[in-house]
């Protein structure tokens, strides 16, 4: 075993070997699981790695696993392992943007949360990490990339930080942004088994693009955040994709949801607006879209759905209407909506664009808008 390591109080490691609570300075390989009954495990100086070696760091249910010394300048990495049963499975700090970040790779968290916090913005690197009942936290610049990786039942907690997810698969794994940081998500898999949602919003804005997402029970929401939706397959999420966010929302005020496909999504969009709602397919939900926005305190101006617009999606086989807006101004254009249990578009005081097409929606074809039949 390779090693450079001092047992915590500056003692000298009585023989070779990497035990509980040492201080690696060094390069160090595992060659047998490692079990700490009680405290820390391993603490990490700059610039080291910490290879597992197909082993095992396990706790006892408290203590951390693995952790940053507080003179640490980053640029760690912790590959090739378990780390199993700790209150905090891995926390780091204070990587310097400088300095190369810290790097995850290969690594499987079981009931050993992870915590990136106080990085100046260097972006903790997670690779091929499988996390198991191990939440997963960014906090005060405590950035996140996520990429190859699997995550079941461990949401991630992002406070004055952001996240970037991309091909990798979370599994009844919520993720929450507060304050300044965002999420993005890209070509993933996210599926809540049933229950929950897909993550909620805060002062911040969350995007997913060419992703799955199924199988949840609530749509995303929170408060005073954005939304960016593009590319993406939604289904089986009864009480709909986006809602109860209150405006304004969006990159500059305006929530974007752009060549999507929304299946058995109850009401799929319910988002306060102004939003922009272009090229979507909405199928055997219960409505497509509805423009809503929040009722305005005593003295403020008349509702209005300015800056929002539904242009060129498809809306079928839902069981209320296809489009409803009932507040002025929403543009509507190129349309087409059909067999829906409701109107195919209700939409008093819309701004009409043409093109719209509706037939065989069961209690009429248009409200606002005039529309063709093919």
């Amino acid at each position: 075993m390779l090693f450079s390591v001092f047992v915590a109080g500056g003692a000298q490691a009585a023989e070779p070997g990497v035990t509980c609570g040492s201080t690696v300075t060094t390069d160090v390989t595992l060659t047998a699981d490692l079990y700490c009954p009680s405290g820390d495990g391993l603490i990490l100086g700059t610039n080291v790695t910490l290879d597992l070696g197909g082993h095992s760091l396990i706790g006892s249910g408290s203590g951390v696993g693995v952790q940053t010394d507080f003179l640490s300048d980053g640029g760690n990495t912790v590959r090739n392992g378990t780390i199993e049963n700790w209150a905090t499975g891995l926390r780091f700090a204070e990587a310097s943007p400088m300095r190369p970040p810290h790097v995850v790779a290969d690594v499987k968290l079981q009931k050993a949360p992870l915590i990136h916090l106080l990085s100046g913005g260097a972006a903790l690197q997670m690779t091929r990490v499988t996390a198991v009942d191990s939440g997963i936290s960014g906090q005060l610049d405590g950035n996140l990339e996520i990429s190859e990786s699997r995550l079941t039942r461990s949401p991630i907690d992002l406070f004055y930080a952001g996240a970037t997810i991309t091909n990798s698969t979370l599994v009844q794994s919520p993720f929450s942004t507060t304050a300044l940081g965002q999420v993005l998500i890209d070509s993933s898999k996210l599926d809540g088994k049933g229950a929950g949602r897909p993550g909620s919003v805060s002062e911040t804005g969350i995007t997913i693009s060419n992703s799955v997402v199924k199988n949840f029970a609530q749509p995303i929401s929170g408060y005073w955040g954005g939304v960016t939706l593009t590319g993406n397959r939604f289904s089986d999420m009864p009480n709909g994709v986006l809602g109860d966010i209150s405006s304004p929302i969006g990159s500059d005020g305006v929530s974007i949801i752009k060549g999507n496909t929304f299946l058995r999504t109850g009401i799929a969009l319910r988002g306060n607006v102004p939003m922009i709602v272009e090229g979507n397919t909405f199928k055997h939900g219960e409505v497509g879209v509805e423009f809503t926005r929040s009722e305005p305190f005593p003295g403020d101006p008349p509702l209005t759905a300015e800056g929002s617009r539904a242009v060129g999606n498809v809306l079928t086989n839902n069981s209320g209407s296809g489009i409803s807006a009932r507040i002025a101004g929403v543009e509507v254009g190129g349309n087409i909506a059909t067999r829906n249990g409701g109107y195919g578009i209700d939409a008093p005081g819309a701004i009409d664009l043409g093109g719209n097409v509706a037939f065989k929606n069961v209690l009429g074809q248009c409200v606002g808008v005039v529309c063709t039949r093919r």
